[in-house]
């Protein structure tokens, strides 16, 4: 099992409150402008994290924390937004929610891939655009599932829970939390023989 990158956990139930599914949008306004403001914090605080990494080679325990949690509550509540959670995100207990993200413990990072980081992040930013496409696909198709049956089918949110997942950990990438690059296949997976 790889230490270094980060895992999902969906411990989702598929069942999910019409009346909230109605409401989605506009309960997750106070979301968008939490996440706003932390990420005009998160700019600044990568900008730290890169030049710790480059003079020390691993981040500091404070902005791992930092860049950690919000990493986690944006999942969180991009998890729930999608209808991929039925808990509302908190971002003050973002390790006590059932969509879990573990980021990994401040893994030892090489300077020459940090120096080039945004450069090398550039192929796994486009490809989760296009995840982020199919997620929010998916999200319109169960939203209409949820509204009609009251729960979201397996299928999507397998579906919905893979593109999240490739797009969190293509986040911990250019936040600078893990050096492992963002992989198709989930975690625990062994990549096939050549």
């Amino acid at each position: 099992m790889d230490e270094t990158r980060l895992r999902v956990r969906d411990q989702e139930p598929l069942r999910r409150r019409r009346l909230v599914v109605l409401l989605r949008a506009a309960l997750f306004v106070p979301h968008y402008i939490v996440i706003a403001g932390w990420s005009l914090l998160a700019l600044p605080a990568v900008v730290v994290a890169w030049l710790a990494l480059l003079i020390e080679g691993r981040l500091p325990a404070w902005l791992q924390r930092f860049l950690g949690a919000y990493l986690r509550y944006t999942g969180q509540a991009s998890a729930w937004f999608h209808l991929l959670s039925g808990r509302y995100p908190d971002p003050l207990h973002t390790l006590e929610h059932p969509f879990g993200i573990d980021v990994p413990d401040r893994p030892r990072q090489r300077r020459l891939i940090t120096l080039a980081r945004l450069v090398l992040a550039v192929p796994a930013l486009i490809l989760a655009s296009v995840f982020r496409v199919v997620l929010s696909v998916a999200a319109v198709a169960a939203w209409f599932t949820a509204i009609a049956l009251g729960r979201t089918t397996a299928g999507l949110q397998e579906l919905g829970t893979f593109c999240l997942r490739y797009e969190l950990e293509t986040e911990a990438y250019v936040l600078l939390l893990t050096a492992r690059y963002p992989r198709l296949a989930p975690p625990g997976v062994s990549p096939a023989p050549e």
